[in-house]
Protein backbone atom coordinates (compact mmCIF):
# COMPACT_ATOMS: atom_id res chain seq x y z
CA UNK A 1 0.00 0.00 0.00
CA UNK A 2 1.77 3.17 -1.37
CA UNK A 3 4.99 1.51 -1.91
CA UNK A 4 5.24 2.92 -5.01
CA UNK A 5 4.76 6.25 -3.71
CA UNK A 6 7.07 6.46 -1.01
CA UNK A 7 9.87 4.89 -2.83
CA UNK A 8 9.79 7.65 -5.43
CA UNK A 9 8.93 10.86 -3.93
CA UNK A 10 10.57 12.32 -0.57
CA UNK A 11 7.20 14.03 0.56
CA UNK A 12 5.44 10.82 0.75
CA UNK A 13 8.75 9.24 2.71
CA UNK A 14 8.72 12.52 5.00
CA UNK A 15 5.35 11.96 5.83
CA UNK A 16 5.18 8.29 6.03
CA UNK A 17 8.53 8.57 8.42
CA UNK A 18 6.73 11.70 10.64
CA UNK A 19 3.69 9.19 11.16
CA UNK A 20 5.56 6.26 12.68
CA UNK A 21 7.79 8.71 14.77
CA UNK A 22 4.50 10.03 16.23
CA UNK A 23 2.54 6.60 16.58
CA UNK A 24 5.66 5.26 18.21
CA UNK A 25 5.27 2.53 15.96
CA UNK A 26 5.58 1.94 12.03
CA UNK A 27 2.91 2.43 10.53
CA UNK A 28 4.79 2.83 7.49
CA UNK A 29 6.31 -0.93 7.62
CA UNK A 30 2.31 -2.19 8.08
CA UNK A 31 1.50 -0.32 4.92
CA UNK A 32 4.23 -1.59 2.57
CA UNK A 33 4.26 -5.31 4.20
CA UNK A 34 1.17 -5.84 6.43
CA UNK A 35 -0.91 -8.70 5.71
CA UNK A 36 -4.65 -8.10 5.06
CA UNK A 37 -5.39 -8.97 8.52
CA UNK A 38 -3.23 -6.98 10.08
CA UNK A 39 -4.59 -3.77 8.15
CA UNK A 40 -7.93 -4.82 9.14
CA UNK A 41 -7.76 -4.09 12.17
CA UNK A 42 -9.22 -0.91 13.62
CA UNK A 43 -5.76 -0.11 15.57
CA UNK A 44 -3.90 -0.72 12.47
CA UNK A 45 -6.42 0.30 9.95
CA UNK A 46 -7.17 4.25 10.82
CA UNK A 47 -3.68 5.67 11.35
CA UNK A 48 -2.24 4.04 8.35
CA UNK A 49 -4.64 5.17 5.83
CA UNK A 50 -4.18 8.72 7.09
CA UNK A 51 -0.75 8.33 7.01
CA UNK A 52 -1.05 7.04 3.07
CA UNK A 53 -3.68 9.88 2.27
CA UNK A 54 -1.53 12.47 3.77
CA UNK A 55 1.61 10.93 2.07
CA UNK A 56 -0.59 11.37 -1.46
CA UNK A 57 -1.49 14.83 -1.02
CA UNK A 58 2.56 15.30 -0.21
CA UNK A 59 3.28 14.36 -3.50
CA UNK A 60 0.44 16.21 -5.25
CA UNK A 61 1.43 19.61 -3.92
CA UNK A 62 5.57 18.95 -4.78
CA UNK A 63 3.76 18.96 -7.93
CA UNK A 64 1.40 22.64 -7.27
CA UNK A 65 -1.65 20.89 -6.76
CA UNK A 66 -3.40 22.64 -4.51
CA UNK A 67 -7.85 21.84 -3.94
CA UNK A 68 -10.04 24.50 -4.23
CA UNK A 69 -12.09 22.66 -1.39
CA UNK A 70 -11.77 19.31 0.46
CA UNK A 71 -14.37 16.35 2.02
CA UNK A 72 -13.08 13.08 3.64
CA UNK A 73 -14.77 10.02 4.01
CA UNK A 74 -15.27 9.06 7.87
CA UNK A 75 -11.92 8.62 9.24
CA UNK A 76 -10.98 10.93 5.66
CA UNK A 77 -12.14 13.88 7.06
CA UNK A 78 -9.46 14.34 9.73
CA UNK A 79 -7.06 13.63 6.02
CA UNK A 80 -9.41 16.60 4.93
CA UNK A 81 -9.26 19.01 7.75
CA UNK A 82 -5.38 18.59 7.52
CA UNK A 83 -4.85 19.55 4.23
CA UNK A 84 -7.25 22.50 5.06
CA UNK A 85 -4.73 23.90 7.90
CA UNK A 86 -7.13 22.68 10.57
CA UNK A 87 -5.05 19.62 12.23
CA UNK A 88 -1.79 19.47 11.92
CA UNK A 89 -0.08 16.15 10.62
CA UNK A 90 0.96 15.08 14.23
CA UNK A 91 -2.37 16.24 15.41
CA UNK A 92 -4.58 14.15 13.27
CA UNK A 93 -2.10 10.72 13.52
CA UNK A 94 -2.28 11.24 17.37
CA UNK A 95 -6.33 11.82 17.64
CA UNK A 96 -6.85 9.30 14.85
CA UNK A 97 -4.95 6.66 17.00
CA UNK A 98 -7.47 7.30 19.74
CA UNK A 99 -10.36 7.21 17.78
CA UNK A 100 -9.41 3.85 16.32
CA UNK A 101 -8.95 2.51 19.55
CA UNK A 102 -12.13 4.13 21.63
CA UNK A 103 -13.99 3.05 18.67
CA UNK A 104 -12.75 -0.93 18.93
CA UNK A 105 -13.84 -0.71 22.70
CA UNK A 106 -17.28 1.08 22.22
CA UNK A 107 -19.15 -2.24 20.96
CA UNK A 108 -17.21 -5.99 21.84
CA UNK A 109 -16.09 -7.65 18.71
CA UNK A 110 -18.72 -9.91 16.96
CA UNK A 111 -21.34 -8.04 18.98
CA UNK A 112 -21.43 -4.90 16.21
CA UNK A 113 -22.15 -5.23 12.27
CA UNK A 114 -22.19 -2.92 9.09
CA UNK A 115 -23.84 -4.16 5.66
CA UNK A 116 -24.07 -2.70 2.46
CA UNK A 117 -27.18 -2.23 0.63
CA UNK A 118 -27.73 -1.67 -3.59
CA UNK A 119 -29.76 -0.85 -5.79
CA UNK A 120 -32.50 0.83 -4.31
CA UNK A 121 -32.85 4.64 -2.42
CA UNK A 122 -31.95 5.59 1.02
CA UNK A 123 -35.71 6.51 1.83
CA UNK A 124 -36.00 2.79 1.18
CA UNK A 125 -32.97 1.07 3.28
CA UNK A 126 -34.28 3.63 6.34
CA UNK A 127 -38.06 2.07 5.72
CA UNK A 128 -36.25 -1.60 6.11
CA UNK A 129 -33.98 -0.27 8.95
CA UNK A 130 -37.65 1.18 10.67
CA UNK A 131 -39.57 -2.47 10.48
CA UNK A 132 -36.53 -4.19 12.41
CA UNK A 133 -37.97 -4.85 16.13
CA UNK A 134 -35.68 -7.24 17.48
CA UNK A 135 -32.37 -5.09 17.51
CA UNK A 136 -30.71 -1.38 16.95
CA UNK A 137 -29.57 -1.03 12.86
CA UNK A 138 -29.97 2.60 11.21
CA UNK A 139 -28.75 4.05 7.96
CA UNK A 140 -24.75 5.03 8.71
CA UNK A 141 -23.24 5.53 5.38
CA UNK A 142 -25.19 7.49 2.33
CA UNK A 143 -22.34 6.87 0.00
CA UNK A 144 -24.53 7.49 -3.50
CA UNK A 145 -27.89 7.46 -5.11
CA UNK A 146 -27.69 3.62 -5.33
CA UNK A 147 -25.65 2.57 -2.39
CA UNK A 148 -26.43 3.05 1.57
CA UNK A 149 -24.78 0.99 4.49
CA UNK A 150 -26.43 0.35 7.53
CA UNK A 151 -24.92 0.09 11.12
CA UNK A 152 -25.89 -1.28 14.03
CA UNK A 153 -25.82 -4.58 16.31
CA UNK A 154 -25.56 -8.23 14.94
CA UNK A 155 -29.47 -8.78 14.79
CA UNK A 156 -30.46 -5.74 13.42
CA UNK A 157 -27.99 -5.97 10.24
CA UNK A 158 -29.06 -9.18 10.15
CA UNK A 159 -32.58 -8.52 10.14
CA UNK A 160 -31.67 -5.77 7.37
CA UNK A 161 -29.97 -8.46 5.07
CA UNK A 162 -32.95 -10.84 5.55
CA UNK A 163 -35.52 -8.61 4.50
CA UNK A 164 -33.72 -7.36 1.73
CA UNK A 165 -33.13 -10.99 0.44
CA UNK A 166 -37.22 -11.40 0.86
CA UNK A 167 -37.31 -8.26 -1.16
CA UNK A 168 -34.26 -9.42 -4.04
CA UNK A 169 -32.41 -6.16 -2.92
CA UNK A 170 -28.79 -7.01 -3.53
CA UNK A 171 -27.02 -6.44 -0.05
CA UNK A 172 -23.40 -7.50 1.51
CA UNK A 173 -22.24 -7.49 4.97
CA UNK A 174 -19.18 -5.70 5.23
CA UNK A 175 -15.79 -6.98 6.92
CA UNK A 176 -15.62 -4.21 9.66
CA UNK A 177 -14.94 -4.83 13.43
CA UNK A 178 -17.35 -2.43 14.94
CA UNK A 179 -20.81 -0.78 14.54
CA UNK A 180 -19.26 2.73 13.64
CA UNK A 181 -21.40 6.23 12.62
CA UNK A 182 -24.18 4.62 14.82
CA UNK A 183 -25.57 5.08 18.56
CA UNK A 184 -23.31 2.57 19.63
CA UNK A 185 -19.97 4.86 19.08
CA UNK A 186 -21.05 7.06 21.97
CA UNK A 187 -18.37 5.94 23.99
CA UNK A 188 -15.66 6.31 21.42
CA UNK A 189 -17.44 10.55 20.63
CA UNK A 190 -16.59 11.04 24.53
CA UNK A 191 -13.20 10.07 24.47
CA UNK A 192 -12.99 12.14 21.45
CA UNK A 193 -14.60 14.68 23.17
CA UNK A 194 -12.54 14.72 26.32
CA UNK A 195 -9.25 14.93 24.33
CA UNK A 196 -10.34 17.95 21.57
CA UNK A 197 -9.64 20.72 24.15
CA UNK A 198 -6.16 19.96 24.09
CA UNK A 199 -6.04 20.20 20.15
CA UNK A 200 -5.59 23.62 18.44
CA UNK A 201 -7.41 24.20 15.53
CA UNK A 202 -6.89 26.36 12.99
CA UNK A 203 -9.12 28.29 10.58
CA UNK A 204 -9.73 26.40 7.61
CA UNK A 205 -7.51 27.68 4.40
CA UNK A 206 -10.30 26.02 1.82
CA UNK A 207 -13.42 24.56 2.19
CA UNK A 208 -13.92 21.92 4.02
CA UNK A 209 -16.92 19.86 3.84
CA UNK A 210 -18.04 18.15 6.63
CA UNK A 211 -19.72 14.25 7.07
CA UNK A 212 -21.91 15.33 9.37
CA UNK A 213 -24.38 17.96 7.99
CA UNK A 214 -22.55 17.67 4.17
CA UNK A 215 -21.82 21.77 4.73
CA UNK A 216 -18.08 23.38 5.06
CA UNK A 217 -16.87 24.21 7.92
CA UNK A 218 -17.77 27.49 9.30
CA UNK A 219 -14.68 27.77 11.89
CA UNK A 220 -12.43 26.39 14.19
CA UNK A 221 -14.16 26.71 17.18
CA UNK A 222 -16.93 24.04 15.10
CA UNK A 223 -14.49 21.52 14.62
CA UNK A 224 -14.68 19.57 17.96
CA UNK A 225 -18.31 19.08 18.08
CA UNK A 226 -18.53 18.28 14.26
CA UNK A 227 -15.97 15.79 15.06
CA UNK A 228 -17.71 14.40 17.92
CA UNK A 229 -21.05 13.89 16.12
CA UNK A 230 -19.47 12.43 13.28
CA UNK A 231 -18.14 9.38 15.40
CA UNK A 232 -21.76 8.44 16.37
CA UNK A 233 -23.74 10.10 13.08
CA UNK A 234 -24.29 8.83 9.33
CA UNK A 235 -21.32 10.03 6.94
CA UNK A 236 -23.52 12.01 4.88
CA UNK A 237 -21.53 11.44 1.62
CA UNK A 238 -23.41 11.80 -1.57
CA UNK A 239 -25.38 15.40 -0.08
CA UNK A 240 -21.35 16.05 0.55
CA UNK A 241 -20.59 15.27 -3.62
CA UNK A 242 -23.81 17.37 -4.76
CA UNK A 243 -23.05 20.86 -2.19
CA UNK A 244 -19.64 20.35 -3.59
CA UNK A 245 -20.85 20.14 -7.11
CA UNK A 246 -23.75 22.86 -6.20
CA UNK A 247 -20.83 24.99 -4.87
CA UNK A 248 -18.94 24.82 -8.41
CA UNK A 249 -16.48 21.74 -7.74
CA UNK A 250 -16.29 19.70 -10.82
CA UNK A 251 -13.16 17.52 -10.61
CA UNK A 252 -12.36 15.31 -7.52
CA UNK A 253 -9.45 13.76 -7.26
CA UNK A 254 -9.35 10.64 -4.40
CA UNK A 255 -6.32 10.33 -2.38
CA UNK A 256 -5.12 6.87 -0.87
CA UNK A 257 -5.49 3.33 -1.66
CA UNK A 258 -8.50 1.98 -3.53
CA UNK A 259 -11.10 3.65 -5.75
CA UNK A 260 -14.00 3.51 -3.68
CA UNK A 261 -14.74 6.83 -3.71
CA UNK A 262 -14.28 7.66 -6.80
CA UNK A 263 -17.00 5.38 -7.88
CA UNK A 264 -19.30 7.29 -5.36
CA UNK A 265 -18.57 10.60 -7.30
CA UNK A 266 -19.10 8.82 -10.79
CA UNK A 267 -22.66 7.54 -9.67
CA UNK A 268 -23.50 10.66 -7.90
CA UNK A 269 -22.63 13.71 -10.47
CA UNK A 270 -22.48 12.19 -13.81
CA UNK A 271 -20.59 14.56 -15.32
CA UNK A 272 -17.84 15.36 -12.83
CA UNK A 273 -14.50 14.80 -13.33
CA UNK A 274 -12.69 12.21 -11.34
CA UNK A 275 -9.15 10.51 -10.83
CA UNK A 276 -7.41 9.59 -8.10
CA UNK A 277 -3.60 9.13 -6.76
CA UNK A 278 -2.76 6.05 -5.01
CA UNK A 279 0.68 4.58 -7.06
CA UNK A 280 2.94 5.87 -9.76
CA UNK A 281 0.19 5.20 -12.74
CA UNK A 282 -2.67 6.97 -11.14
CA UNK A 283 -0.57 9.74 -10.05
CA UNK A 284 0.70 10.37 -13.69
CA UNK A 285 -3.33 9.75 -14.90
CA UNK A 286 -4.26 12.28 -12.69
CA UNK A 287 -1.58 14.72 -13.50
CA UNK A 288 -2.26 14.72 -16.78
CA UNK A 289 -6.09 14.89 -16.50
CA UNK A 290 -5.12 18.14 -14.04
CA UNK A 291 -2.91 19.42 -16.62
CA UNK A 292 -0.02 19.51 -14.88
CA UNK A 293 3.28 19.51 -16.48
CA UNK A 294 5.85 16.49 -15.04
Amino acid sequence: MMLELYNNYPAAARMFHQADQVLERSASALCFEGTQEELNMTHNTQPCLLAAELAAHAVLAEFGVKPSAVAGFSLGEYAALTVAGVMTPADALRTVQLRADAMQAAVPVGQGAMAAIMGVSAEEVEAMCATVAGGYVIAANYNSPTQTVVSGDVAGVDAVLALAEQKGVRAMRLNVSAPFHSALMEPAARKLEQAFPGIPFGEPTVAAYMNVNAEPLANAAATAGLLVRQAMSPVRWQQTLQNMWRDGIDTFVEIGPGSTLSSFVKKTLKEAAVCRVENQKTLEEALSMLGVQV
